[in-house]
């Protein structure tokens, strides 16, 4: 039982979360430091800052 109401509220969770996904971003990207921090992350996985560069010095 304590598990099916587990898996109810963590459904329920991710359907909400799902709902309102981008206002959540935009209230997390908001915050100056999480946004610094996310785009430092991001640039650190392999091939994203190659499509980056070549996507904004393309002619």
């Amino acid at each position: 039982m304590k598990k099916l109401m587990t898996n109810i509220l963590l459904a329920a969770a991710i359907s909400l979360a799902f709902k309102w996904r981008y206002k959540l971003l935009n209230a997390i990207l908001g915050n100056d430091s999480i946004r610094k921090m996310s785009v430092r992350a991001a640039m650190n996985i392999p091939g994203v800052k190659e499509r980056l560069i070549q996507g904004a010095f393309r002619k």
